[in-house]
């Protein structure tokens, strides 16, 4: 090789030198930047709250450990970011202080709230913004200017919505536009579709679901909630900048694509919610006081108590829309509308007997129940289909009004009646074969409501409890555990013209019989049957299994079944109830049992209630029957 040759080669090879080793310098910027900063300076921003919302960072009810709630690897730089937030911000702001970084695989792209929250603490470090051509084409297309928290309000016949769901959606800045084609962020278990409701139940007790965060069309979960379960919805507009605005948008993107455990009681929909607009704002701190529950409605009560509420607003139900024009129809119109739903007959001729208003309130209200039908049964119909077009048609042929009035917005919020823990104190006395005894008893619950709680707020005829103990002492000193309640659902949606609900219960704990020397026993009770609902209040009829495990029957266990019956009244002020069930078809133990209830309930105020209370048990036993009597006076109050 000539030497010319050699020379050339020789100054190519320095030069591809160099250029490495501007591009490690280039590379290095970062670490070398990062420890211009003190280490003093590096701590006390790790120990920032806002630092601390923005990893999710909580100490753990029980284990008191400080770690963050985020369980995906994918959250962190640092190895051990979930346990140490110095090393996480150490981790972080050396990877955004690279440079040169290709479009969209910088850390700045990864977790753009992070950065721009650091950015601002050091602004004397040359920190350079890198192509983030994806995330910035995202920002754009949800073009929030505002958040609105949603509320779709419980569902009984749903154990994942028993509680009720909250989501935000992400408003554009023009108030006139469609609120349908707005953006929603959500926080949901990642359930196995072929999971039923009681292995849904158990995995959302105990964290066996992931938990993600996902942005999705409005439109979407409108016609989950609305439509596909028949809920009403409450919209609270949040009173938040657009610097805040902005903040939670990079936030829900750094959140894409993790996980957190997810917990049916604490780290649910709602406690997600609030962490999300934790991490948003450096003046809202609403998740700590959520440590041991988060129900829906008192997230809700503490955005307002933070005066986070702007305003909000009603959205009725395809449902409640039914009934709502229902209750405005005669029976005329009533029947000729579910006919032509339910039948095949020429719609013109079948209304044409009707005058013109009549008729569009039939065909608007045949449309209203065609819909009813096609979210009941959860699957194409192509003869309903069918139907239900030829009924928009005919409809379409008369531009008269149907004069029906809109669904009055309710009397109060779900986030307007009592609080969801309850304590009370209670006395009374027992009553068996001729002696008579007294107690005392104290009692609390975790959650949330039963029908002769104060209706005000809750959907009537709708229990749900859960985590209640009662400590009973006797006149001679002996306090024993009367009842520890684990779950307890009853729903008593009642028949109306269009919809025919099943009534049912189901309840499982422990407790005793109600003379002093009753041992305590494991239940669980199931009941199925219909309500009604008229101006004399609910009525409800169930047949009921209960399972009753322990030493004192016969066999160690009794299975039995029965009638259920009651009535029930529901007011402002005063809640009443009276219930007899008969448990005589059993297996394991022979004796038969016969309770009697009767209660009244009256409300002093929105956490203040008295209730008196009167019940006769009865066993029968080989012709020998027993009963045992109780009167109770007690005191609730509701925090």
């Amino acid at each position: 090789m000539r030497w010319s040759g050699i020379l050339g080669l020789l100054f190519l090879n320095i030069g591809l030198s160099q250029v490495h080793a501007d591009d490690r310098r280039q590379e290095n910027v970062g670490s070398d930047s990062a420890n211009i900063v003190s280490e003093n300076t590096l701590k006390n921003l790790a120990s920032q709250k806002q630092w601390a919302d923005l990893l999710h960072y909580r100490e753990h009810p029980f284990t008191f450990r400080y770690i963050s709630q985020n369980d995906s690897p994918d959250f962190f730089l640092a190895d051990n970011g979930k346990e140490n937030l110095l090393a996480e911000l150490k981790a972080d702001l050396s990877a955004f202080l690279q440079r040169g970084q290709k479009p969209d695989k910088s850390a700045q792209c990864r977790f753009p709230a992070r950065y721009h929250w650091l950015k601002k603490q050091l602004p004397a470090l040359s920190f350079i913004d890198q192509p983030c051509p994806e995330f910035d084409d995202w920002y754009q297309e949800l073009d929030a200017h505002s958040l609105t928290l949603i509320f779709p309000a419980s569902h009984i016949n749903s154990p994942s919505s028993m509680y009720g769901h909250t989501l935000v959606r992400l408003d554009r800045e023009d108030e006139n536009s469609s609120k349908l084609l707005s953006f929603a962020v959500n926080f949901a278990a990642n359930a196995d579709p072929a999971d039923n409701e009681l292995k849904f139940s158990y995995k959302g007790l105990t964290g066996g679901y992931p938990g993600v965060v996902s942005v999705m069309p409005y439109y979407v979960k409108t016609n989950e909630y609305q439509h596909m379960e028949y809920r009403d919805i409450w919209e609270y507009r949040l009173n938040m900048t657009p610097d805040e605005v902005a903040q939670f948008v990079r936030h829900i993107w750094e959140n894409q694509d993790t996980y957190y455990d997810y917990f049916f009681f604490d780290e649910n929909c709602s406690y997600r919610i609030i962490a999300l607009l934790d991490a948003s704002s450096e003046r809202i701190e609403l998740a700590d006081a959520f440590k041991y529950k988060a129900v829906p409605v008192d997230t809700i009560r503490a955005l307002e108590q933070s005066q986070l509420v702007e305003k909000a607003e009603y959205r009725p139900s395809a449902a409640t829309e039914l009934e709502n024009k229902s209750a405005q129809s005669s029976p005329q119109v009533l029947a000729l509308s579910r006919a032509l739903v339910e039948g095949d007959d020429d719609i013109e001729d079948a209304i044409q007997p009707l005058s013109p208003q009549q008729q569009v309130r039939t065909l608007d209200l045949a449309y209203a129940y065609a819909r009813y039908l096609s979210v009941k049964k959860k699957q194409a119909n192509p003869v309903l289909r069918k139907r239900t077009l030829a009924i928009l048609s005919a409809r379409a042929k008369r531009k008269q009004s149907a004069g029906f009035e809109p669904v009055a917005v309710p009397q109060w919020r779900d986030d307007e009646g009592h609080l969801t823990m309850r304590a009370a104190v209670r006395g009374g006395m027992i009553r068996q074969n001729e002696e008579q005894t007294g107690f005392a008893e104290l009692r609390l619950r975790m959650a949330y409501h039963d029908i002769l709680d104060p209706v005000k707020g809750f959907v009537p005829g709708a229990q749900i409890q859960m985590g209640q103990f009662d400590l009973r002492g006797w006149d001679d000193g002996d306090v024993k555990l009367q009842q520890a309640l684990i779950v307890d659902v009853l729903s008593l949606s009642h028949v109306t013209y269009f919809q025919s609900p099943l009534a049912w219960g189901v309840s499982f704990g422990f407790e005793r019989f109600n003379y002093q020397d009753a041992e305590l026993y494991t239940y669980l009770k199931v009941a199925f049957g219909k309500a009604w609902l008229n101006t004399a209040g609910r009525f409800y009829a169930m047949g009921e299994v209960q399972a009753l495990a322990d030493n004192q029957f016969r066999d160690g266990y009794q299975l039995s079944a029965g009638p259920r019956v009651g009535w029930l009244w529901q007011s402002e002020f005063w809640q009443a109830q009276v219930e007899g069930s008969w448990q005589g078809i059993n297996s394991g133990d022979d004796t038969e049992r016969t309770e009697l209830r009767a209660s009244l309930g009256y409300s002093l105020s929105a956490n203040r209630q008295l209730r008196f209370n009167a019940e006769r048990q009865l066993f029968s036993l080989d012709d020998a029957d027993a009963a045992v009597n109780q009167l109770s006076a007690e005191f609730k109050w509701y925090f």
